[in-house]
């Protein structure tokens, strides 16, 4: 409709630029998420030994789970690079593995030449 292409259509793009500039946007993605998960330790760690209260610390808390919220967001709803359909979910919640849940491209198919 339009030339306006949607998920579900059932194209898909071949175009290996496209699908591998995808691909490392989902790859930061996920880096950023693994990264905001990592920060947690140290993040409440520092907070307890400069101001060693409980309050400061359930508000850094309060702080990092709102990040990890936006993060785990913004990686379940990226769209695959192939097929347009959502890379980590399929049914009802998010599976974070390391191919689309519906066409099956691989995070690494650009590094690996599988394209």
């Amino acid at each position: 409709m339009n030339g306006v292409k949607r998920a579900g259509d059932g194209e898909m793009v071949t175009d290996p630029f496209l699908i591998g500039s995808g691909l490392r946007s989902l790859r930061r993605r996920r880096c950023l998420l693994w990264a905001v998960i990592l920060l947690y330790v140290p993040e409440i760690w520092v907070t307890l030994a400069w101001t060693h209260s409980g309050r400061a610390a359930l508000i850094t808390f309060y702080v990092w789970f709102l990040f990890l919220w936006n993060t785990v967001i913004l990686v379940a709803f990226t769209r695959c690079p192939r097929c347009r359909n959502y890379y980590h979910i399929k049914f009802a919640f998010p599976l974070y593995f390391r191919h689309c849940r519906h066409c099956g491209l691989a995070i690494d198919a650009d590094k690996r030449g599988a394209l």
